[in-house]
């Protein structure tokens, strides 16, 4: 048994373990299609100063990482040069623009597809090639459709598709329009986060077909929705009960927290105490910050942690996209004090949901569904028709 081997049966075994591999037939697949081939090299943040550093074959470390159950950074700053820059030593600084999901995840979404075997499925967001790898080995290549809008990332996922013999239609182009000349599909699985559920993609799917998204609120609150298409052209369905973070599109690949500590300056906002810790809001396994990121006006929150340059109380400043802020601090006593401003008071707004959440007895996210209609995203509780729906700022 290779090395390679070696790694790839404990990785299978991490996953079952984890409840993410429960199907025997994607425990199949997942131990036959080889992650390594798609990962030559992944980006980590350096420990020594600021930017990223190059991990790739052969080195133990990049293999051990491979086979781990973590997501991989495999571009930075949108551009492939920088792993050249970065074999050479040069500084390499950037937001990571494509990566290799988390197998966990992967292996969720997967499972809720719901594949008999014989359907036609458009997965948005090639990346590195590796999930529509899985879906051939499931489906076989020619049901099997991928589409990424970065021509390079789609010319290296086609060559590493193609040399372990699979050969899905691999496309160039902005996957938020799908490909209409491949439809009608049965399913469509998304790998990037979207901020809305693009009608293309309802109207290139099947009637009773199937469409599994992750929405993108900034990062926040990993929406991850199962739906089902009606003959009406709309689509509806249940939020999947685990967290679904995925990098977003490009064109949404933004960063308001730093814009805002750029404009903000010396403007100290409204300042006033709060009962509430910031973590509700900065911490994924948090049950709050699902129904904040579904409910909260605006489309999510981004946010960053620090100590002042010159000392002081630890901030956590958080920023939407149309300028509104708020900066939360705790004091050595527990107290929680907040400044904002901006168009609007964000963090009344954090409290604002956090006590209809809290009245509403704290739901967790798998009570909760999507309808998306005529561009209109309204999420519900329970059931699609019942008295708590919000509508969604996409």
């Amino acid at each position: 048994m290779t090395d390679s081997k070696e790694h790839r049966v404990r990785f299978v075994e991490q996953l079952v373990e984890s409840g993410a591999l429960e199907d025997p037939a994607w425990r199949s697949v997942f131990a036959q299609v080889p992650r390594h081939e798609f990962v030559p090299y992944y980006f980590e943040a350096r420990r020594d100063r600021p930017g990223w550093a190059l991990v790739e074959k052969p080195a133990d470390e990049w293999l051990t990482g491979v086979y781990s159950i973590d997501h991989l950074v495999t571009q930075v700053g949108g551009d492939d040069k920088n792993v050249d820059a970065a074999r050479r030593g040069d500084r390499v600084e950037g937001p990571p623009t494509s990566s290799s999901s988390a197998p966990g995840l992967m292996a969720r979404m997967l499972r809720a597809l719901d594949l008999n075997g014989r359907e036609q499925v458009l997965e948005i967001g090639t990346g590195t090639g590796y999930n529509a790898a899985l879906l051939c080995e499931r489906l076989g290549s020619d049901r099997v459709t991928t589409v990424d809008v970065d021509e390079g990332l789609v010319d290296h996922a086609r060559d590493r598709l193609s040399s372990l013999g699979y050969t899905p239609r691999v496309v160039a182009a902005d996957g938020a329009k799908g490909v209409p000349d491949g439809a009608p599909y049965d399913r469509v699985i998304a790998t990037v986060g979207l901020r809305s559920v693009p009608q293309a993609w309802i109207e290139q799917t099947r009637t009773d077909g199937m469409i599994v998204v992750p929405l993108d609120r900034l990062g926040r609150g990993g929406l991850l929705a199962r739906l089902i298409v009606h003959s009406t052209h709309s689509a509806e369905g249940s939020f999947l009960p685990n967290y679904g973070g995925f990098m977003p599109v490009r064109v949404n690949q933004t960063s308001p927290v730093q814009q805002v500590l750029r404009e903000v300056g010396g403007d100290e906002g409204e300042s006033r105490p709060s009962p509430l810790p910031v973590d509700l809001v900065t911490n994924s396994a948090n049950p709050f910050e699902f129904f904040g990121a579904l409910t909260i006006p605006g489309d999510g929150w981004e946010s960053v942690g620090f100590t002042p340059n010159g000392g002081g109380l630890p901030e956590t400043w958080l920023a939407q996209n149309d300028g509104s802020w708020a900066c939360h601090v705790t004091t050595d006593d527990g107290v929680h004090l907040v400044r904002q401003g901006g168009p609007r008071r964000l963090w009344d707004e954090v409290e604002k949901a956090h006590a209809e959440w809290t009245d509403l007895g704290q739901p967790e996210r798998e009570r909760f569904g999507l309808t998306v209609s005529r561009g209109q995203h309204v999420a519900w509780l329970d059931e699609p028709h019942g008295p708590h729906n919000w509508t969604l700022d996409t």
